[in-house]
């Protein structure tokens, strides 16, 4: 290729241009540092974070508890290693708890230290800790933990996943003094609170109260994961271990948050308590309960009070930019000014997968968070009070600034059936006259594609756009970024409507210069590898296609998946009742495997519990049966996607391999 040849040309000519003009490489992606959790101290001087740091070498990651200073950026790590995460500052600042585990030991448990000081083990608990959250006056700390829970010769199935091999322990409260000593049990019972990830993005599920009186926290009914919408809020008195409910609700309730001078209650709430809609935010305060976010049509993703108590910071993706907003008690909008950045905001919201905002405000007003851009990995940066302009505090992946990276802009179109679409075009970062094209449609369905570097440490867009690609994500039916209605259009929908909401997408980008329509691949994870099943079944200029961890039998989905009955909501039956058999078999991709010509990779992981790898082997021996073309890479993992980094980077280069295959 002409552009290739010009590159290489100009590399062996000048050492300088070489490393500035390079393109993304595999290996490169291995130096991309992961920044998670950060939390700004009450005065705005200190912000503790958790960075991840890759080893492939060793198929591991290393995770660091840091200090960074507002002032002049300079850092310090606190504890290297250890599954460290979920730091919390106390009241006055002037300690720091985290959760880490103990060498030789199974279970994260409670440390406490100075910013300068050594560390104090506060627990010992029997099972795995979750969260931690100081109270009011400092004195104490509650924490969630997992119940100990005694091996068992069998068990009684309910709504789990295929992968267990035993029930899920309750996670329940706990409190004890931050000095030490012997902790307290709160809450028990066959319910769980609702389950955190720590050392990833979430919204906490329980908070004090303002006077320490009481823990507020949300309650799921069991820990089957197909039942986690019947999420409510309750309250436990902390000196007596009283329960009260405080809604008449039975379900989608999660993450109250206090305002500072504790007179309301901010949570969560999807729109009209429809399971398929948006996320909102919702106030609850003087005996009202209002609806708070009504003039943002976005799915709400994480929430953070200000100080004074009068206006909450929210994150949601809107159009292809994750963006941000501060709303006020009366429902009134304020964009927050991140100008090309993207502030990290994860809105997948359910009891089961974690969802919020990556970010942390102080008691006077400064607000630390992480953000990302279309040429930049996650940083850290800082917004002082009054302030419009956010500093950046740290330079972990600065090395990208000297790598050559593809152009990023945002395609629109109108879609088959009236709606304003959109979606991502990663251009190289080398001119050719004409370029093959690639989709790579994004999973959930509610989640969206938008204009930035990387998911975490994976940036696949950039990655295929370094070998001459122009990469096409496209935001279909589904998708969390464009209002309500078209996130709830995909219901009784859920594979046709997209794919045809992709295909228009490809059909407008094919009207711009420079684009090869005559090479064009396909490919997806999870949600975007059943659609990428879908449209290789119902189309067929394709030249090649990817579908990795794909929901290809609906029925398996709801039998085995870690969502499994849930999926009653958007295909709108049980597969067992009504004409749910018809709905299910027409919403499969697998139905349609004899239409299939596309050479096709899939890959899947071994104990994958969202989407099982029972589905990855359906279409393996449905194409290979017939004499389709077909590759099928397994990875062994736990996991949804690849578990470590030399997974990411051995996956990564099975994708890029495919397409140059196909598309050369």
């Amino acid at each position: 290729m002409r552009g290739t040849l010009l590159v290489a040309l100009l590399l062996a000519a000048s050492p300088t241009l070489a490393a500035a003009s390079a393109p993304l490489q595999v290996r490169d992606m291995a130096r991309i540092v992961d920044l998670e959790e950060p939390a700004i101290s009450p005065d705005g001087s200190s912000v503790a974070l958790v960075t991840i740091e890759q080893d492939p070498r060793h198929a591991a990651y290393v995770d660091s508890l840091v200090v960074i200073d507002t002032t002049d950026g300079r850092s310090r790590v606190l504890v290297r290693g250890h599954d460290v995460a979920v730091p919390r500052w106390s009241p006055d600042g002037s300690r720091i708890a985290y959760l880490a585990r103990p060498a030789g030991e199974e279970f994260r448990q409670l440390f406490v230290r100075t910013t300068r000081g050594s560390a104090r083990r506060i627990t010992r608990a029997r099972g795995e800790l979750i969260d931690a959250a100081w109270s009011p006056d400092g004195g104490s700390i509650a924490f969630v933990a997992a119940d100990y829970q005694a091996p068992a010769t069998y068990f009684f199935a309910g709504d789990n996943d295929y992968t267990a091999a035993a029930l899920t322990p309750p996670d329940h409260l706990w409190i004890v003094q931050a000095a030490g000593g012997r902790a307290r049990r709160l809450t028990s019972g066959s319910w769980t609170i609702a389950p955190t990830d720590p050392g990833g993005i979430f919204s906490p599920q329980i908070a004090w109260t303002r006077d320490g009186r009481g823990v507020t926290f949300t309650r799921v009914e069991n820990t089957f994961s197909g039942d986690d919408e019947r999420s409510t809020l309750w309250q436990a008195d902390v000196a007596s271990g009283a329960l009260h409910k405080l809604t008449a609700r039975t379900e989608l309730e999660l993450s109250p948050a206090y305002s500072p001078d504790g007179a309301a209650l901010a949570y969560w709430y999807p729109l009209r308590g429809d399971f398929n809609s948006e996320n909102t935010l919702r106030l609850a305060d003087n005996g009202r309960d209002v609806l708070l976010s009504e003039q943002l049509d976005r799915n709400v993703a994480g929430t953070l009070w200000l100080p004074g108590g009068r206006r909450l910071l929210v994150c949601a993706a809107d159009g292809t930019q994750m963006d941000a907003w501060t709303i006020d008690l009366a429902g009134g909008l304020q964009r927050f000014p991140l100008g090309d950045l993207h502030i990290v905001c994860d809105p997948y919201s359910s009891s089961t997968f974690d969802s919020g905002i990556a970010a942390d405000v102080a008691r006077n007003g400064s607000i630390a968070f992480l953000a990302t851009s279309a040429a930049s990995a996650r940083e850290l940066y800082y917004l002082r009070p009054g302030s419009e302009t956010p500093r950046r505090l740290t330079h972990y992946n600065d090395f990208l600034s000297s790598i050559a990276l593809g152009r990023m802009t945002e395609l629109r179109w109108t879609g088959p059936d009236g709606f304003a679409e959109d979606g991502v075009v990663t251009y190289p970062p080398f001119p050719e006259r004409s370029y093959p094209v690639v989709l790579l449609i994004h999973g959930g369905p509610g989640l969206s594609s938008t204009r930035d570097f990387a998911w975490e440490q994976w940036p696949l867009a950039q990655m295929i756009a370094s070998r001459g690609y122009v990469v096409l994500q496209p935001n279909y039916r589904g998708s969390d970024n464009l209002g309500n209605a078209y996130m709830t259009a995909i219901v009784r929908n859920t594979v046709a409507g997209p794919g045809a909401d992709i295909m228009a997408g490809l059909a407008a980008l094919e009207r711009q210069p420079g684009i090869d329509a005559s090479r064009v691949a396909v490919s997806g994870w999870s949600y975007g590898g059943e659609l990428t099943s879908w449209l290789i079944g119902h189309y067929h200029a394709w030249r090649a296609a990817i579908s990795g961890a794909a929901v290809n039998s609906e029925f398996d989905e709801y039998n085995l998946s870690t969502s499994n009955v849930q999926d009653r909501y958007p295909l709108g039956t049980s597969p067992y009742t009504d004409d749910g058999q018809r709905i299910y078999r027409d919403n499969s991709p697998i139905t349609y495997y004899p239409a299939i010509t596309t050479p096709t990779l899939i890959w899947g992981t071994t104990l994958d519990p969202v989407v099982p790898i029972t589905q990855s082997y359906a279409l393996y021996h449905a194409l290979a049966d017939n004499g389709v073309p077909v590759r099928f890479a397994v990875f062994p993992a736990t996991t949804h996607g690849p578990a470590d980094p030399r997974q990411t980077a051995v996956l990564t280069k099975l994708w890029l391999d495919w397409l140059d295959q196909h598309l050369r």
